[in-house]
């Protein structure tokens, strides 16, 4: 019985080794692999080569597709493994290249062994630089050492937070080559296009300075960028060593790209979404835009991509349906911008049933979005020039309309002017006396402000201004000048015995002595009651502060005659005080004068 049982066990493992047909290489330039791959799906984390052919030996791989989407997952988070038995004969070729031919994928190991040999493995994806890939290709791309007459099995493991597709083919090396000339050679045509577009654009917004242009320069470089990321060619040629930019390339760009977009079309059909009253739903879009962006870069990259492919239907169809009213009200440019959107909508609605799983993995859905976007940049061009003509148009008609109406208003703009000249000539010159008025005015509380109510002469404020001056014209020639503080003896007594109204005519009259004392460019101040200050430059010999001394002594203690007849006189001190020999600075140097006059005055 128990041989039996093993007899049977034997049989089976014999039949799922065998379940599975062994792909006979051909000689042909290049072979599509993926309807010959047995595909399994592996949720909760990465599985490692020893599990999955377990996995295989437990019959839990599905067998291959027979369909347009077999080779596309969608967005899904499990890693795919894929696995083929390949038998080589003795004229297949030895080097083939292995394509795995979706640029946007995380991770991609190859596992490759001869009959029973140990797996040799390569390791390509996102998540390694460009020059670290084992062939420097915008997609995955393997080498393939394949010996004559030989069995091979071969495991392929991918994992991607982002679309999940996985078209993979055989290639021989001058196949491979020729192939890509032809996709680079369109894609040169492409980003040629999106290049031209954006020149153009740029300068129309140096020449017209509308923000409205520099938003869709904006937005075609973040398209640019994100289609060069879903085709590799961020990692090849942008930025070849750094594996985290080349794999936010694609998301982050295209979410940029729908924000500058929806401000675009905001801007564009300003008028539509008035009528509408959905001026909400084109800056809701780019919000939701940026939430994504915000996600790839600080959550999750999976639930960006998902969010990233359905806002760009829910943009596409709402710019569609704003653009179709436009027309309608036959706003400038709408008839481009209409056929604009149907292009990238059908791009938008194709590559993201492709994104989604619902739609093969092929040249033309792949390409999706570049075609429907290189469509759709080259008519919002001709609508943005469709939108300048039909300005111009009204700017003309609005430029005539102006012109009558300004020889209208010519002749009642003469009349008014004869009228208003003779009104000014009357306002000017009652202006002009007014003004003279107010200079008078202005002289008067200046001197005023700066000048002794009594004397004339100057007062406290301007005597600390010349006092300045003083000093900073001796700074700069080297050069001394002196102050003298000059104090009225028995003065009090005229006051007490005459009154003020002589005590005033006394002052008056010695501030008179003082300015016939002392030279024009000199300063005399009265600095209240019976105290004046001397600013003399003119004096830079302390030798002559005698001399100076006699002369005012002789003009104040003059005998001086009131309008009552009677004749007084007073007596005077005097300090004296040399910048900058005795102070440094002015306030003590008006001190150190003060300090002399006190030291002159006689003892009562």
């Amino acid at each position: 019985m128990l041989k039996i049982w093993l007899l049977l066990a034997g049989c089976l493992l014999a039949m799922s080794s065998a379940g599975a047909q062994a792909y006979q290489l051909s000689s042909a330039d290049h072979i599509n692999l993926s309807p010959e791959l047995s595909i399994y799906q592996h949720q909760g984390g990465p599985a490692d080569l020893q599990e999955v052919r377990q996995a295989y030996a437990q019959q839990a791989f599905e067998p291959p597709r027979d369909s347009p989407t077999a080779s596309n997952f969608g967005l899904t988070d499990a890693q795919i493994w894929l696995r083929v038995e390949l038998d080589t004969t003795t004229t297949s070729p030895s080097r083939w290249l292995l394509e795995v031919a979706h640029a946007s994928l995380d991770d991609v190991d190859l596992y490759l062994a001869r009959d029973a040999e140990p797996f040799l493995h390569q390791h390509s994806g996102d998540h390694i630089a460009f020059d670290d890939k084992p062939i420097k290709h915008r997609n995955h791309v393997f080498e393939l050492q394949l010996e004559p007459n030989s069995h091979y099995t071969l495991y392929l493991s991918i994992a991607s937070e982002g679309t999940l597709a996985a078209p993979v083919s055989l290639w021989q090396p001058a196949a491979l080559w020729h192939e890509d000339q032809f996709s680079y050679s369109m894609l040169s045509i492409y980003y040629g296009l999106m290049l031209a577009l954006l020149v153009y654009n740029l300068f129309l917004y140096l020449s017209l300075r509308d923000p409205l242009y520099l938003i869709y320069v904006a937005f075609i470089s973040c398209l640019a960028i994100g289609q060069a990321g879903l085709s590799g060619l961020v990692g090849q040629f942008i930025w070849p060593h750094n594996a985290w930019l080349t794999n936010l390339a694609p998301t982050t760009a295209v979410s940029a790209a729908g924000f500058f977009g929806a401000m675009f079309v905001q801007r564009f059909l300003a008028d539509t979404p008035r009528r509408l009253r959905l001026q909400w739903l084109m800056p809701v879009i780019s919000c939701a835009y940026a939430a994504t962006f915000i996600c790839v870069l600080f959550w999750s990259y999976h639930l960006a991509a998902i969010a990233v492919n359905v806002i760009s239907l829910l943009f596409a169809a709402s710019a569609f349906f704003l653009g179709a009213v436009s027309l309608y009200f036959r706003e400038p440019g709408a008839r481009f911008f209409v056929l604009a959107w149907i292009s990238f909508l059908s791009g938008v609605t194709v590559i993201s049933l492709h994104n989604l799983g619902l739609l093969p993995s092929n040249l033309l859905t792949s390409n999706a979005l570049a075609i429907g976007s290189g469509l759709e940049m080259l008519l919002l061009s001709l609508a943005l020039a469709d939108r300048i003509n039909d300005i111009q148009r009204a700017r003309d008609q609005a430029q005539a309309q102006a012109l009558q109406i300004r020889q209208q208003m010519l002749e009642n703009v003469r009349e008014s002017e004869r009228l208003l000249e003779a009104r000014v000539a009357e306002r000017t010159l009652e202006l002009e006396q007014t003004n003279r008025q107010l200079q008078q005015s202005q002289q008067l509380l200046e001197q005023q402000a700066k000048h002794d109510a009594l004397t004339g002469l100057a007062n406290r404020a301007l005597l600390a201004e010349r006092l300045v001056d003083a000093q900073a014209r001796a700074d700069r020639s080297h050069s001394r000048f002196a102050l003298l503080v000059a104090d009225l003896d028995r003065f009090k007594s005229i006051n007490d015995q005459w009154g003020h109204t002589a005590g005033d005519q006394v002052l008056v009259e010695i501030a008179k002595r003082l300015i016939a004392v002392v030279r024009t460019n000199d300063v005399v101040a009265r600095m209240g009651g019976d105290e004046f200050v001397l600013v003399l430059e003119s004096l830079k010999d302390p030798a002559d502060i005698p001399t100076l001394h006699a002369k005012i002594r002789q003009a104040v203690c003059s005998p001086i005659v009131l309008d009552t007849g009677e004749s007084v006189s007073v007596g005077v001190s005097i300090g004296s005080a040399f910048y900058p020999d005795d102070a440094a600075n002015a306030s003590l140097l008006f001190n150190y004068a003060d300090k002399a006059m006190y030291a002159e005055k006689p003892v009562n």
